[in-house]
């Protein structure tokens, strides 16, 4: 393969994402998904060479270097998985250019906060991508597990022993206009029960320059014989268990013209396959079934939540994405959550930055961005800090927060 009396360039492609923690490495090639793991001493001082960013993911080897044992082994998997390529000096005297990827946030809060003639402040509000408003905090529905299910998903809620409260539509028409030009891609709207909202009337002609990004969320008994349904809306069916399942089929049904999408909410095994078989039977097509923490189902998580070395690499995972992970939170970047009392949070379990009555947004976005209370969460800490697949995995979620666990996979 090699001649140990040739000199060789070695030569990494750009799209390999190469990742050194003590004494291991990870080479993962974007473009086809293919990994490997390296613990030799010399391939990673080999590695950190090739990434040296004056050598531009190219170095210089002879030959003799390169017919020993670790490095031809290394080198057909290399090659094999299509991470770079070998050229003799002989044919290629000039050294190989490689355009290696580098992260450059031009809005980077950090960098942002160091220059003096700029604020962080400019033009923040192109940051706010999703709304989800709670409108009303009345329900009769006493599902029993709404509050731990609205901490972990996108669900209805209602706080225990909280007075009957709605949001002001004179305050929403404030929200409203402040957003008009904000590239808002979901409007997400709860309850309680959002039908029975106070002011559910006067909202609907506010909503009209949304038109294709409201979302509607409720129970899906809220939906058995209303009439207060709309073509232009997107209708979220909360389905939390034990459900009856007549009524969801009609629910469903009167929505059948519409668009809508059905969320079953499940706290264990025999849950998820009762929602399977209702998906499978009725013949549903747009649906999501979210796994639910609640305390006493910890076995049902690490099972069917806690991702695996496999459940990582299922999927490939591009530079971009990676770059993602490295600097934002792929979850609760862009979104705002505004409770029945105005108070406006990153999610539920975040701290509140504002409220609607008395703070303007920019002022609400700007305050997340450097205070960040979740739009830049990563997965910084350990034990994700020592771990090859720290960005390859998903940015921490709720479920994190929720269990007090920084790290929800069966990675060693």
């Amino acid at each position: 393969m090699f001649d140990k009396e040739k000199k060789y360039w070695l030569v990494i492609a750009p799209y390999v994402y190469c990742c050194i923690k003590n004494k291991q490495a990870l080479l993962y090639n974007t473009k086809n998904g293919k990994f490997l793991e390296i613990e030799n001493k010399a391939i990673i001082a080999l590695l950190q060479q090739l990434h040296k960013k004056q050598n531009l993911g190219t170095v210089y080897c002879k030959g003799n270097r390169l017919v020993k044992p670790e490095y031809k082994d290394f080198l057909c998997s290399f090659l094999a998985k299509e991470m770079g390529y070998i050229q003799d000096i002989m044919d290629f005297p000039e050294r190989p250019i490689q355009m290696m990827p580098i992260l450059n946030i031009q809005c980077d809060v950090d960098k942002l906060q160091k220059t003096e003639e700029r604020d962080v402040g400019e033009m923040v509000l192109l940051y706010l991508s999703e709304l989800n408003i709670y409108l009303y905090n009345v329900c009769h529905h006493h599902c029993g597990n709404c509050n731990k299910i609205a901490k972990q998903k996108l669900c209805c809620y209602l706080k225990e022993n909280e007075l009957c409260q709605a949001i002001d539509v004179t305050a929403l028409k404030h929200i409203f206009s402040q957003i008009k030009y904000a590239p808002i891609g979901k409007l997400n709207l709860f309850g309680g029960n959002i039908f029975q909202y106070p002011h559910y009337e006067a909202l609907l002609p506010l909503l009209t320059q949304f038109k294709g990004k409201i979302h509607i969320w409720s129970h899906y008994l809220d939906f058995v014989n209303n009439v207060n349904l709309n073509p232009n809306f997107i209708y979220n069916i909360i389905v939390p268990f034990p459900l009856e399942k007549e009524q969801l089929l009609l629910s469903s049904s009167l929505l059948n013209s519409l668009q809508m999408k059905i969320h079953f909410y499940v706290t264990q095994y025999d849950e998820c396959t009762k929602a399977e078989e209702i998906i499978d039977k009725y013949k549903i097509d747009d649906f999501s079934i979210h796994p639910v923490y609640i305390d006493t189902n910890s076995d049902f998580f690490k099972e069917y939540v806690y991702m695996s070395k496999d459940d990582i690499l299922q999927f490939n995972t591009s530079f971009n994405q990676i770059f993602i992970h490295q600097n934002m939170n792929s979850h609760f970047f862009g979104s705002l959550t505004i409770s029945v009392n105005g108070d406006v949070s990153a999610n539920l379990n975040s701290p509140v930055l504002g409220n609607i009555y008395k703070d303007a947004l920019v002022d609400i976005v700007n305050r997340e961005m450097i205070e960040n209370t979740a739009w830049r969460k990563i997965r910084d800490s350990q034990p994700c800090s020592d771990c090859l697949f720290q960005y390859l995995c998903p940015s921490p979620s709720n479920y994190e927060v929720v269990i007090g666990k920084s790290n929800l996979c069966h990675v060693k």
